[in-house]
């Protein structure tokens, strides 16, 4: 909807789960090299780092620190032998930080595969050498290292033309607050990334309020771009592209304690992402289209993830070979979704309210509001055809 002078604004989302770390890092990658700039990114949990590497990489281009997201995991035959990403959790205690840079001391390069072993080798021995002072009193099981900190143009961000948000829950208050490009810095990222169990309630700035994560109450994203403080910001935003979730290729067996643990974070999260994103894809269209006089807010598309079948079970690997599968299912997604460069807005076949199947978790979830939705006129869109498609349809 346009302000009739300015040209109108798109936005992007990029959900919260682990997986969505590299899924959303081939579909930012994707964009930016198909000419399509988004005017506002909104990021809940894990879509944080893609989101803000889209804007102010540190050092690089954004599409190449997005390419290099891949080399947060670890080297397929360490994996196999231990399968735990050591490069991104480390153990608790105040010593993580120091033995970490102990292991960055060394050169790390990534370019073969031999390089990419030696260099996962050296982070294994320092993690492994790491004194940890976890007992049961512990508040969580890792602790915080500054890795993000060199990735991220942090004063640069500031002056970036695109509007940032990230959600995080504010412990003393009880309220989900919104981070922007003005307030966003490597402590905030961690204050929003505070995972219960995971992490500790952290501090935005010292002595401050401590914070959690924000995905465990909206990991959607959306509320992160409707809740801010600025809601002019949004007053000429015409329409904005949500990345799925991968829920139908997630739900399996676990095959290790350690799995069964990541599925218990995992489910609670995606099941709310997909109840937020369907709730909202329901109010946009009533409000645009039906309701009178019409209030319009911000369309929204769904950019759906076809994954290859074998993949199914290997979700939440922290392996090199699953990263790179995933961030190629994240970049080959963006060309069946905006197919010709000079499209200038997404497919109406992709509005979220038209993927909408009857036999979809989210329909299911709109069943329970009754009559009302059930006679609003919907298009039912079949999932994309693929040996297995990720998505809620």
């Amino acid at each position: 909807m346009s302000n009739g002078t300015a040209l109108p604004r798109k936005g992007v989302i990029v959900s919260g789960g682990a997986p969505t770390l590299h899924l959303g890092a081939g579909a930012l990658c994707a964009f930016k090299e198909r000419g399509v700039n988004f005017d506002v990114i909104a990021t809940s949990g894990a879509g944080a780092l893609p989101g803000l590497l889209y804007m102010r990489p540190n050092h690089v281009d954004p599409a190449t620190a997005l390419r290099k997201v891949v080399d947060m995991n670890v080297h397929d035959a360490i994996y196999r032998l231990i399968p735990n990403n050591y490069k991104v959790f480390f153990k608790y205690g105040p010593f993580a930080q120091l033995f970490y840079q102990l292991g960055q001391a060394f050169p790390h390069h990534y370019e073969t595969p031999w390089q990419r072993l030696i260099s996962d080798s050296i982070d294994l021995v320092t993690a492994a050498i790491t004194p940890t002072t976890l007992t049961y009193r512990s508040k969580s099981v890792l602790s915080r290292v500054q890795v993000v900190n060199d990735l991220v143009d942090w004063p640069g961000l500031k002056l970036a033309p695109q509007d940032f948000f990230l959600n995080a829950f504010n412990l003393p208050s009880q309220k989900l607050e919104v981070f922007d490009k003005h307030t966003m810095t490597p402590d905030a990222f961690y204050a929003a990334l505070a995972m219960p169990w995971l992490y500790p309630p952290t501090p935005r700035v010292p002595h401050g309020p401590l914070y959690t994560e924000g995905a465990s109450h909206d990991p959607s994203g959306i509320e992160a771009v409707l809740m801010n403080d600025s809601p002019d910001k949004l007053g000429d935003v015409d329409w904005i592209v949500l990345l799925d979730t991968i829920s139908p290729d997630l739900w399996t067996d676990p095959e290790s304690l350690y799995e069964a643990l990541e599925l218990a974070i995992m489910d609670p999260i995606v099941a709310l992402a997909e109840n937020v994103a369907a709730f909202y894809a329901v109010q946009e269209v009533y409000f645009n289209e039906f309701a009178s006089p019409a209030i319009k807010l911000p369309k929204l598309y769904r950019l759906r993830f076809v994954l290859p079948g074998w993949e199914r079970g290997k979700l939440l690997e922290w392996s090199y070979s699953n990263a790179v599968t995933l961030w190629n299912a994240g970049y080959e997604s963006v060309q069946r979704f905006w197919p010709d460069q000079n499209q200038t807005q997404p497919n109406e076949t992709d509005r979220y309210y038209n993927t909408l199947a009857q036999n979809s978790r989210e329909g299911a979830f709109l069943q329970l509001f009754g009559e009302p939705l059930q006679n609003l006129p919907r298009t039912v869109v079949p999932p994309p055809t693929s040996p297995a498609s990720g998505g809620g349809s």
